[in-house]
């Protein structure tokens, strides 16, 4: 067996891995059953993201910060409902804005959940050509969790356009940073009554 002369780098692997991986969770149905560790318990995952985008009003590429937020309470028949909320502050600090959007599995959704072993996956389209993947990995016993959140476009594609959060007007996202990510378990549903 050989190998290639020039191994590919790094940066090209992942400009090519992560788009496939998102596209490939996405074709996926998602599985329905949680583990029976999770019924009846929320997972709130939060992180940062850098954008860089343009905006119907301003053509110029501009840097935004924001929070995101993703929360999942898993009922007692192992049905995942789920909460996505972002935060955006302007560079100003003038405007802000905030916007959930609640889906459930398997009810028109585009938002699949995968869950294996210790782990659970949630991805959702995020504007024309884009899309967004939560990985969390749980400890031994289900009582607490890391994550990592992605974020990419789809294979060929510079950038995707979606609604703003602040203004309703579209804009265009050419690329996504996101870090700081946290990830805790509670008991109980998170959206209570």
């Amino acid at each position: 067996m050989s190998f290639p002369a020039r191994p590919m780098r790094l940066r090209q692997l992942c400009r090519h891995l992560v788009p496939a991986i998102i596209a490939l969770t996405l074709m996926s149905s998602g599985a329905l059953a949680a583990p029976s560790q999770l019924y009846g318990k929320s997972v709130i995952v939060s992180w940062q993201e850098d954008r860089q985008q343009t905006t119907g009003q301003d053509a110029q590429v501009r840097s935004i910060s924001a929070s995101g937020e993703f929360s999942v309470y898993i009922s007692d028949a192992g049905r995942p409902f789920s909460r996505f909320a972002m935060t955006v502050s302007s560079a100003r600090g003038r405007r802000t804005g905030t916007r959930t959007n609640d889906a459930v599995q398997g009810e028109g959704s585009a938002r699949s959940f995968n869950f294996h072993g210790s782990a659970m996956s949630a991805s959702m389209p995020r504007g024309s050509a884009g899309a967004t993947q939560v990985l969390i990995t749980f400890d031994s016993g289900f009582q607490s969790c890391s994550a990592r959140v992605v974020t990419g476009k789809a294979s060929g594609a510079q950038s995707t356009r979606t609604t703003s959060i602040i203004t309703g007007a579209e804009v265009e996202i050419f690329s996504v940073k996101t870090s700081g990510e946290s990830c805790r378990v509670q008991t109980g549903n998170v959206f209570g009554n």
